[in-house]
């Protein structure tokens, strides 16, 4: 039997990529996210070109019966080696301006989910001695004020899988945070970010794209690293925040005209 990799948000961007080199490598996939006609597409574009099995559970990770679902089938998988928690997005606004019923459906998806599958999925991980990779980002060190819950929930992913990786090490379970920054995906169109900029840029904002990020982590992963920071630059600024006192990054954040970060 193939090893087997579960990825949430699987449907493009970071996701996509993560399926694409697990499926050359040898695993079948499942990948679950809400547009149906693209994951099918992809499923039957990864069987075809690497010969392996590739299935999809479309749903809304906001949605508790959704959740429930994916945790049913998880459990009533044969086995599972990597679980890949990369669905996530943003919320452009400040806290007040966005409606409460928004700030719980990104709670949902980047905490609640994160947690739940995980817990499911622990037992078959754990008898594989295989791999989890939760999907935080560089914003994760940084207030976000303009996209209100984002950093924090993020934060929230890092910690996680940091006790996750520290406590289940002797048992062999291997946990990566994957902090991303600006990466090339559709995630910053939606909010009116054009991420192909970035990329062309050559300063600290450059952003890469979803192939590197993966490159990374993975690499990462096969060095030991808890915490991946794809990216040069990004490792920098990162370097940089955990030593600039708080009052010098509240400060130049007032001054911002706008302040968006992060990446999936």
């Amino acid at each position: 039997m193939n090893k087997q990799a579960l990825i949430t948000g699987g449907t493009s961007g970071i996701g996509a990529a993560f399926a694409r080199r697990l499926a050359a490598e040898g695993h079948d996939v499942i990948l679950t996210g809400r547009r149906e006609p693209q994951l099918a597409t992809l499923c039957r574009e990864l069987e075809e070109q690497f010969g392996i099995s590739a299935t999809f559970q479309t749903g809304d990770l906001a949605r508790a019966e959704d959740r429930q679902a994916l945790e049913d089938r998880i459990r009533a998988l044969p086995r599972l080696d990597v679980l890949i928690n990369n669905a996530g997005y943003a919320e452009d606004g400040r806290f007040g301006d966005i409606d409460w019923p928004r700030h719980q459906a990104l709670l949902d998806v980047h905490v609640q989910a994160t947690m739940q599958l995980t817990h499911a999925a622990l037992p078959q991980l754990l008898e594989q001695r295989g791999t989890v990779i939760n999907v935080a980002s560089v914003a994760s060190w940084l207030p976000t004020p303009q996209s209100a819950l984002y950093g924090p929930t993020k934060a929230f992913v890092r910690s996680f899988s940091e006790t996750l990786a520290l406590s289940y090490h002797p048992d062999g379970l291997k946990v990566q945070a994957l902090c991303p920054g600006f990466t090339v995906t559709d995630f910053h169109q939606k909010l009116g970010i054009d991420p192909a900029s970035f990329y062309r840029s050559k300063g600290l904002v450059r952003a890469w794209t979803a192939d590197q990020v993966v490159d990374r982590s993975l690499n990462d992963l096969a060095r030991g690293r808890i915490v991946c920071i794809p990216g040069w630059n990004y490792r920098l600024i990162v370097t940089a925040l955990r030593h600039l006192p708080m009052s010098l990054l509240h400060w130049a954040q007032r001054r911002a005209k706008v302040a968006r970060y992060g990446a999936d």
